[in-house]
Formats: structure tokens, sequence, C-alpha cells
């Protein structure tokens, strides 16, 4: 049983496409949909702030750019699509079934609100949901021994606080209070135990709470040139949770498919972001952002259950760089115009450490936005993206009793649209 349950909870912590649905589109399981504003472009401003109070996600010193008070609350709705192609193979058997789109939609929210103490110190609060995965497939599909449903949330509540160094630097910080919970089930080979028996079951589900947190610069260095650069750290999720089984008469009584409590490790990786913004004229900026994470502490996860049993799960995540351009024009003189682009490739690093949790793969970014100034306290963003990405190989094969290998080639891609409504007071 031990392995069974590695695969479930493991999967979790190795799972790559964001919260629920795969909505996660920055690469491996992080979301970078932090609000619709920045959607527009790409977040290729992610670090230099955004004039609103959602700034604040993607660098607490950004707050230095709200005077008074301001509010934002948004949504993203993502739509992912992920579908195992013909010529799959599984050497489990019993099903030729490819599983239909594993992709699920689901809405991402987020708000903030932002506070000037005085001329020089700003506080703020936020809600965001940095990762999560969501993918489920029919039941009896060929991978069912790999996953079948697959859910993974983290929510973030960040109390923050800014302070102007100098009329041109300002420093930021955050205090990241995280919960984070999984579920994962998947399917038994119980015919590889006793003949003719059909398929048992395992749901692995926890939950914790956790804390972190993030520091941010921001240098006006011109009147029209800014650079940002902030730093989350990495977060420690031990999950505890319950195991439990649903098996064929014959191999209930075992004492490996006794139901019973579970933990697991859900190393959340660092961060850095570093942003440049430049203001051509009084109508057109542009951004060129970096963002760099640190996958590589994904090398492996290990679920214990009770009675000493132990389960390994080898990730060799690598780190990964995404890269991102965009810029706004204010066309008329309420509406603004924004568009982006972006590449973020995979920490997935070959076929063999794929999983069907989240098929990952290489991600390239293309995003439009629209801003509209409804007065002087109130203002509406929209942002659309699409998100191509490269088709994938998987070649994986589950560390279990009874191991596995899930063989064949993804294809995928994401829509999302976003909506934020801001003001300031």
């Amino acid at each position: 049983m031990k392995p069974f349950k590695k695969t479930a909870l493991a999967a979790a912590v190795s799972l790559s496409t964001a919260v629920m649905a795969g909505q996660a589109q920055a690469a491996g399981f992080a979301l970078m949909e932090k609000d619709a504003t920045g959607l527009g472009q790409a977040f290729a401003n992610l670090a230099t702030g955004n004039g609103e109070s959602s700034g604040l996600v993607g660098n607490p010193a950004a707050m230095t750019q709200v005077d008074g008070t301001a509010v934002s609350g948004g949504v993203n709705y993502v739509m992912p699509s992920f579908e195992l192609q013909p010529g799959a193979a599984s050497s489990g058997g019993g099903s030729t079934g490819l599983g239909g789109d594993a992709g699920e939609s689901a809405a991402i929210p987020n708000a903030s609100i932002v506070h000037q103490l005085n001329e020089k110190t700003r506080v703020g609060m936020a809600l965001t949901v940095p990762f999560g995965l969501a993918t489920k497939y029919d039941e009896g599909w060929l991978g069912r021994y790999h996953a079948i449903e697959s859910h993974i949330e983290v929510i973030d509540i960040s109390p923050s606080v800014s302070f102007d160094v100098t009329p041109a630097w300002t420093v930021g910080a955050s205090i990241n209070i995280q919960r984070a919970e999984a579920k994962l089930t998947s399917a038994i080979n119980s015919s590889a135990l006793a003949p003719s028996q059909s398929d048992g079951h395992v749901e692995v589900e926890g939950d914790d709470w956790s804390i972190g947190y993030s520091l941010g610069a921001l240098w006006q260095a011109s009147e029209a040139t800014r650079i940002g650069v902030t730093y989350h750290s990495g977060i420690k999720h031990e999950l505890s949770g319950d195991a439990d089984y649903t098996m064929p008469a014959a191999l209930a009584a075992l004492p490996n498919f006794a139901d019973s409590p579970a933990k697991a490790d859900l190393d959340l990786p660092a961060s850095v972001a570093a942003s440049l913004t430049h203001e051509f004229s009084d109508t057109l900026t542009g951004s060129f952002g970096l963002l760099w994470t640190g996958w590589s502490s994904f090398e492996e996860l290990k679920v214990e259950q009770s009675g000493g049993r132990e389960a390994i799960t080898t990730e060799n995540w690598e780190d990964t760089l995404r890269v991102a351009v965009g810029g706004e024009w204010q066309f008329a003189p309420r509406w603004t115009l924004r568009a982006g682009a972006a590449y973020d490739p995979t920490p997935v690093p070959n076929a063999e450490f794929r999983t069907a949790r989240l098929p990952d793969s290489d991600r390239t970014w293309a995003s439009v936005g629209l801003g509209y100034e409804i007065n002087k306290q109130w203002s509406v963003d929209v942002g659309y993206t699409h998100i191509w990405l490269n088709d994938s190989t998987i070649d994986n094969r589950t560390e279990s009793d009874i191991p596995d290998t899930l063989q064949g080639q993804y294809k995928g891609k994401v829509d999302i649209l976003g909506l934020q409504l801001n003001a300031h007071f």
C-alpha cells in the first residue's frame, strides 16, 4: 500500500499545473494569474508594479505607487486542455481509453488592499492562489494506475509593509501565510496480486498551514525608468491527512490496504523576479521581466504512513527562468491597451519524470488586455492569454511494488480570461 499512497500524495507535490484544473500557468504547478491587470502584459512588469494595490503581490515595495487607499479584486478563469494522443500504451493493460481531456476549468480569485500611513510608509494585504493543480481522467483509462484525479490548492494571505528609504528607493516585505491542501486518487492493479480481481482504488487527502516571507526593492532610476527585484522564500508544508482504500473482497483484509493516517512534505520553491519598466512617452510604457524559480528543490518526495511504512518518489526537477516582454498604450483619455508575450520552460527534465498528474511542457504566452477608467476613483481591467504548450512525451514508471509504465505523447493548451476591478480613495 505504501507505493500506492506514495503515487497519490507524492504526485501532488511534484505536480506541475496550478491550482485547480491545470490552471498552473507558470511552469511546474505555480500560478502566474495574480491579477487581470498584469495578465494583459504577460506579467512582464511583475516586480515593477502596476499602479494598483494588486501590484504588492509581485513586489511589496510597489505599494509606494499608491497614494491614500487602494483596493482591487478580480478573478482569472483558466481553461486548460491536456490530452493523451492515440498510440499511447500502459504496461498495466486492461484498457485502451486515453482518459479524455484531463484539464478542468477553474476560477482563480484575488483581492488586495493598500493604505498609506504617512508620506513614506504604506501597509497592505493580499489574498492570492500562488500554487495549484487540477486534472481529472476517465475512471477506466489506460493510465489509471498513475492518476485519476489530482487537486492541489495553496491559498496565500500576505500582510505587507513598504518604506521609502529615499525619493528614489523603496523597500518592502510581506509575511506569506499559506494553507495547502491536496486530494489525489488512482486505481490499484488488484489482478497483479490476485488473478481476475477488479481494480482497487486509493484516495489520499492532506492539508497544512505554513509561513514564508517576501522581500522587495523598487528603484526609480530616472523619471521614466524604474527597476524592481523581489525574492519570495521557499515554504515547506507538512501535509497531514488520510489514505482511504476501496479494494475487492479478496484483498480488503490485507494490512497494506487498511485505511490509515498519511503525511508528506510539500516544499514550495523559492523564486526571484526582476523587471524593468520604461515610459517612452506620456502614453506608451514597456516592460521586460525575468522570473527564476528554484524547482531543483524537488529532488524527491517522501510519503509516510502509520506503522513506519515509507515511500519515495524521485523528482529531479530543474530550476527555470521565465522571460516576458509587455507594454501598455493609453490610446484615449480613459482607455489603455496592453499586450505581452512570454516564454516559460518546464522544470521536468525529460519524459521519465513527466507524470500523468501534470504532463507539463515548455509554454509560450501571448497576452492582450484593456483597461477603462470609469471615473477618478474606479477602473476596470480585462485580460486574455493564450498559452501554447509544446507537445510532450511521457515514459513514466511508478515506483511501487506493482510498477506500471505509461508511454505516449500529450498535446495541451490553455486559455485564460481575467477581470479586475480597482478603486482609489
